[in-house]
């Protein structure tokens, strides 16, 4: 276990019936859901994860849950969100989901995101931003700065939901249609000082580019690694990842890893 990795798990995995309070596609294959259980979002750090299962109550087809991680969550109203998107007949169910439903989530699955004080810079691609939401908003002074790549028009939406939840996010389009431009490498910071980092979430080629970016302080560059999730408690060994040190399970054991800890990760 790297050092600066927590390694408890964060609560006893459970079934919970939740209430969708809001279900609503950003963009065409995007979606955004928001479901209320007073007893799981009290427990929710940041680096969680849930299962949402598609079927209502606890029928069977679709079997599996599907994983996702928690963009948000608030222990007050009860309300955890997460962001998807449709890939398949689950997700395609849950793009179904009216305010009013109750659905059964499993979790919390997920080795929480570390708590050191720390500048970290986040930089990610799509999506890979929904696993860093939670942290930068509890956070806040430990953020150096969000950089978030997407691929252009037609993602105005998801752009403009991140930026609600993260005033200031960089935002940068592949077809630069709207943000910043069209690479967030131009202008995230090339060399870190002492005691900042880089945390970095998104697809293989965005990972692969980022790694290159850093490739001279792969200390200071943690990435966030994702493989689907079947079971959540380390048993079905389908999310092991190879390490300098061992065999990870991601759901278990650990998911944010310094770049030079996984050098041989397939990007």
């Amino acid at each position: 276990m790297h050092e600066h990795e927590c390694a408890c798990h964060t609560e006893k995995i459970d079934d919970y019936a939740c209430v969708v309070t809001n279900s609503y596609m950003l963009e065409e294959n995007i979606a955004w859901l928001t479901f209320k259980n007073d007893k799981l979002a009290p427990l929710v750090r940041p680096g969680n994860c849930v299962m949402v299962f598609p079927s209502a109550s606890f029928a069977t087809d679709p079997l599996l849950g599907r994983p996702f991680s928690i963009a948000d969550a608030d222990a007050g109203t009860g309300e955890i969100s997460i962001c998807y998107v449709l890939r398949g007949k689950g997700t395609a169910m849950m793009s179904k989901f009216r305010a009013g439903d109750e659905i059964r989530v499993r979790g919390l699955f997920g080795v929480p995101l570390p708590d050191r004080a720390a500048k970290v810079y986040f930089a990610a691609g799509g999506v890979g931003i929904a696993i860093f939401l939670y942290y930068c908003r509890m956070f806040p002074d430990r953020v150096g700065g969000v950089y978030l790549g997407v691929r252009g028009k037609g993602y105005e939406g998801y752009a403009a939901k991140i930026v609600s939840l993260l005033p200031g996010t960089h935002l940068f389009a592949d077809d630069g249609s709207f943000g910043e431009g069209d690479s967030m490498f131009a202008v995230l910071p090339k060399q870190l000082a002492e005691g900042e980092e880089v945390w970095a979430c998104g697809p293989p080629g965005f990972i692969g580019a980022i790694r290159s970016h850093y490739a001279s302080q792969p200390g200071q560059l943690y990435v966030m690694l994702e493989k689907r999730m079947a079971c959540g408690y380390g048993g079905c060994l389908g999310c092991v990842v190879e390490t300098k040190t061992g065999l990870k399970r991601l759901c278990v054991d650990q998911s944010l890893f310094s770049s030079d800890e996984v050098p041989d990760y397939e990007c």
